[in-house]
């Protein structure tokens, strides 16, 4: 007996490479947060770290992920 499936949601984030500190449009992805000075990302990717200018890149799988509807 299966408990779980998996849906398709369309979820929003924001276009470029950067889920935080993008310096040309500062545009913060809703699924990131950086409570407690560390980053998260609400779908697990990893590794997610700061890169030498502050800023937060996008995880591969985060890039990977399909903008058709």
């Amino acid at each position: 007996m299966k408990y779980y499936k998996t849906v398709l949601i369309p979820i929003e984030v924001p276009v470029g490479n950067y889920c935080w500190g993008d310096e040309k449009t500062w545009r913060i992805c809703p699924h990131f947060s950086n409570k407690g000075g560390h980053p998260l990302y609400d779908f697990g990717y990893e590794p997610i770290r700061y890169d030498k200018k502050g800023c937060v890149p996008k995880p591969k799988k985060c890039k990977e992920l399909s903008d058709e509807i």
